[in-house]
């Protein structure tokens, strides 16, 4: 792989990331869509909001792990 600092770059070639542990959320229903909480609050889009956020922060993890860049 090619680095503009070369140098830098192969003190990081074969390397991992420490492990992450995976984000546990029991609340809201994943839709992979970030909702407008609005004026009025309500309690459900926002459970759902994290719940979407958690689920894609956990298959990035997931990916990052395949892929062997993570522990």
């Amino acid at each position: 792989m090619a680095y503009l600092n070369p140098a830098a770059g192969a003190t990081r070639e074969g390397k991992q990331a420490a492990s992450v542990t995976p984000l546990t959320n029991a609340n809201g229903t994943a839709d992979n869509t970030i909702a407008d909480v609005g004026a009025s609050f309500n309690q459900a889009t926002l459970n759902n909001n994290f719940r979407d956020l958690s689920d894609k922060t956990n298959a990035i993890i997931a990916a990052l792990k395949a892929a062997g860049l993570m522990a």
